[in-house]
């Protein structure tokens, strides 16, 4: 079976899940599985630094403008109308480099893979089983619910939560057509707990939006002064670039804990792996976003995420998060203190969320359940044609 991958190629944590998702699927089936791509137009360092995630594809470069919700409703109808040009002549050349492929799978993200260009793509005449996994929504598609419908034009749609399945079911699209399937995680070495120290916070891309950062910041401030000298350090990392945001810095300024605040920013994901094996507790009290990455990662790491029930974050961890309320520092401060000066407690936790790893968030697992998905659509399509 040809398959084609379309996705942001580059240091990204779209562009880590394309590229551990590929390389799953071509161990399983023994063949190489095609990535086509272009710059997204997100204007991220990552991007227009052109650091590549994808080893090798079928690339190309191609205006687009970011999106930009105007306050004026003319403004966003023009910027609408020009973007949708440009998606319509980008999702031509997505289909003209994957035409060879019986499975395309689209990873809809934002911008030059957002619902625009998606549902261009799929209005394309193709032969091609076609799927897609929605990583967010965006707001042009937000803005025109109705254009969600274009959904039912795809052979199946995959989604990391439940929430999200339902968010797609209320916009119309066919129940049948959406699956779940987690994100994946590697397996690395659990190190003994002698080794660790320190909390964890991954920021995502937008730190400061729907992360729960200031939550943070006021637990760190509360643990700060209850533990004083023995306070552990925050280590900070996310997909948002190299650079400390300013905001960030001045916020952990405000709450006095900037002492106990290292910024390690964007770092590799052997970095990442080694951060999560030597970390004590990591925190994800996220109000929005998704957290499927980081809490995959701690789960497989054996370290106990204090979090709360939004992200996708239930369906990761199943019934072995430690779980906090939104927007709520005491609470937050409360579980973190308790998993540091608790080692059984600890212990117990990491031990669940490893189970939880092995069973339902390898990259393995994960590959499996796409792949069958793939098949599942393939019959689908023939019998349909058939009858």
């Amino acid at each position: 079976m040809q398959t084609s991958m379309i996705c942001c190629p580059f240091k990204t944590s779209f562009g880590f899940y394309a590229s551990s998702l590929k390389a799953e699927i071509e161990k399983k089936t023994g063949t190489t599985m095609q990535w086509v791509a272009s710059n997204c137009g997100c204007g991220d360092p990552i991007e227009t630094g052109r650091q590549f995630q994808a080893k090798q594809c079928d690339y190309f470069d191609m205006p687009m403008p970011v999106e930009f919700r105007s306050k004026k409703a003319w403004k966003r109808r023009l910027r609408g109308a020009v973007r949708s040009v440009i998606t319509y002549a980008r999702a031509k050349k997505y289909a003209a480099l994957s035409k060879n492929a019986e499975v395309v799978h689209f990873q809809q993200i934002l911008n030059a893979y957002g619902s625009k260009a998606v549902f261009h793509w799929l209005r394309q005449p193709s032969s091609a089983i076609r799927i897609i996994t929605v990583h967010e929504l965006d707001g042009d598609q937000q803005e025109f619910p109705e254009t969600n419908t274009t959904y039912n034009l795809a052979d199946a749609v995959i989604v990391h939560c439940e929430d999200m399945k339902q968010q797609l079911l209320r916009l119309k699209v066919q129940e049948d057509k959406v699956h779940v399937v987690l994100h994946g995680t590697d397996l690395p070495e659990v190190l003994p707990d002698s080794e660790r120290s320190g909390i964890v916070f991954y920021g995502g891309h937008k730190l400061m939006s729907g992360k729960g950062i200031e939550a943070v910041f006021k637990a760190m401030a509360i643990i700060k002064a209850r533990m004083g000298e023995a306070t552990p350090t925050l280590k900070i990392h996310g997909h948002y670039g190299p650079v400390t945001p300013k905001e960030g810095a001045q916020l952990a300024l405000d709450h006095d804990i900037a002492d106990k605040v290292i910024w390690l920013n964007q770092i590799s994901e052997e970095d990442t792996v080694h951060l999560y094996q030597r970390s004590r507790v990591c925190v994800l009290p996220y109000t929005g976003s998704f957290a499927g990455l980081p809490a995959s990662l701690a789960a497989a790491c054996k370290l106990p995420v204090v979090c709360t029930r939004k992200a996708g974050l239930p369906d990761h961890l199943g019934d072995s998060g430690v779980w906090v309320e939104e927007n709520n520092p005491e609470q937050l401060a409360e579980r973190i203190i308790e998993l540091l000066t608790n080692d059984a407690l600890r212990q117990q936790v990491g031990a669940k969320l490893l189970k939880r790893a092995k069973e339902s968030l390898s990259w393995d697992v994960i590959a499996e359940k796409t792949l069958e998905i793939y098949r599942q659509s393939t019959v689908k399509k023939a019998l349909a044609k058939a009858s």
